[in-house]
């Protein structure tokens, strides 16, 4: 018996392409209320928990760590709408939320256990962050708010270009290693979580399933299919390139297009183990 075979990622895309259009609206929102969701309770904890000392910053991370898991229940809601979407089936923005409504303290496990992979992953990143800012204000030009006067450039300051050039080649430099340092963590982490893909899908199909046998379960489907997941992020890296010239507004299209594609990925590897399988 012939055995079965997967999508494309050419197939998968153009099928995601199609399914976004007949649903952007539910899509959109749905992206948009988490990011608000999430982005105002991150910015809540920064407004509460100073940085400026070391306890500060100890608690503000544990925080935002926090707020990182518990989005995870989000998320599930997220993937919810996303598969009744693929599925032509209706939803509704109120699905967001279909996370609290079950088995939430597993939730939280699965979304601590992919938290903490990205947390350590980016400590590197935290760290570069810290001294990039350090240096920036060790440039004298950039130091006392000049750097935000425009009159201070306009108006003939006292600068000149020997210190205006030396100022650039810190930045430059500074800047260059930091976004290195940026596009290194972002890729090891994604590497390290594709394993964990479908877990917020088994979540809502699986609800009978331990965390502990979700996550292991995830390992077993993803095996031999972490590289066509790689390749299919790779792929949507010049939609967000292009997205720069259009000020980001292209990535009200590109976001939802890019999780109904990770949906179909989804649907399609279970469809292909579940063939074989039953075969």
């Amino acid at each position: 018996m012939q055995q079965p075979q997967y999508k494309s990622n050419f197939e998968i895309k153009f099928l995601a392409r199609m399914q976004t259009s007949q649903h952007m609206g539910i899509l959109l929102g749905t992206i948009l209320l988490k990011f608000i969701i999430t982005f105002m309770a991150v910015n809540l904890v920064s407004t509460l928990i100073p940085t400026t000392t070391a306890i500060g910053f100890a608690v503000n991370y544990i925080l935002v760590f926090a707020v990182q898991v518990i989005s995870s229940v989000l998320n599930v809601g997220a993937s919810f709408i996303f598969l009744k979407s693929a599925c032509s089936m209706p939803s509704t923005i109120g699905d967001l939320f279909c996370g609290f409504q079950q088995n939430t303290v597993k939730i939280l496990k699965i979304g601590a256990v992919i938290a903490v992979i990205e947390s350590i992953c980016m400590i590197p990143l935290e760290i570069a962050s810290a001294q990039y800012a350090e240096i920036i204000n060790s440039i004298p030009l950039f130091s006392g708010g000049n750097a935000n006067d425009l009159s201070f450039f306009l108006a003939g300051s006292s600068v000149n270009s020997n210190e205006l050039l030396e100022a650039y080649s810190i930045l430059s430099s500074a800047s260059m290693r930091f976004y290195l340092i940026m596009f290194v963590c972002s890729a090891v982490s994604l590497i390290l979580t594709l394993p964990f893909f479908p877990a917020f899908y088994m979540i809502l199909d699986f609800p009978n399933w331990s965390a502990t046998t979700i996550l292991k379960k995830c390992f077993e489907v993803m095996n031999g299919n972490k590289l066509r997941l790689f390749m299919l992020y790779l792929g949507f890296i010049p939609s967000f390139l292009l997205s720069i010239f259009t000020c980001g507004i292209s990535l009200i299209w590109v976001i939802p297009y890019m999780n109904m594609a990770l949906t179909n990925f989804y649907l399609d590897i279970m469809s292909v183990r579940n063939k074989t399988v039953n075969s």
